[in-house]
């Protein structure tokens, strides 16, 4: 299994937030999928943002899941600042940054190939609720944005997600 250490580390990144929950989870893919993790883990971090608002759940719809709005650092981003942006690019709902929720270890296997992927949740208050009508930048395959009381079945990450919410949804 090929390991690109992401920088910062892992235990870096808990280190400057203090509490941080640590999930580590296996997603069986097809040999794409696990070309496309490797080909996103070497462009870093990926980051997301944990918004809740009136006891409802930011999430965005990609390839028959609902996700945390989220995506890749770009170059000498700070995880915390990538959650601020990609959260925007792909709602249009300006977030604040309340801490680290979780840093999740996502490996994706086919069987034969397998691939590490280390995953920032952020804790996020809205500063605004409005969603855009074009979610996601133009390269994106995002088909929704949605404020939701619950988690939808085919919410990636069900567990890690219902975990961190403990109780905050309608």
């Amino acid at each position: 299994m090929t390991m690109i250490e992401p920088d910062p580390a892992p235990d870096a990144l808990a280190a400057d937030y203090g509490d941080v929950f640590r999930s580590e989870n296996t997603f069986e893919v097809d040999a794409e999928g696990v070309a496309s993790a490797r080909a996103r883990a070497e462009r870093g971090w990926g980051v997301g943002a944990l918004a809740v608002h009136d006891s409802r759940l930011l999430l965005v719809h990609h390839d028959d899941q609902w996700l945390l709005p989220g995506g890749m650092l770009e170059a000498h981003e700070t995880p915390a600042a990538g959650a601020v942006r990609e959260t925007y690019e792909e709602t249009g709902v300006e977030v604040r940054i309340d801490g680290l929720a979780a840093i999740a270890e996502q490996t994706f296997t086919d069987g034969d190939d397998a691939f590490v992927f280390h995953f920032a949740v952020f804790d996020a208050t809205p500063e605004s609720t409005a969603l855009t009508d074009d979610p996601g930048l133009a390269d994106e395959a995002i088909d929704d944005v949605a404020w939701h009381d619950s988690l939808p079945e085919n919410t990636f990450d069900r567990d890690l997600y219902t975990r961190l919410l403990d109780g905050e949804l309608g």
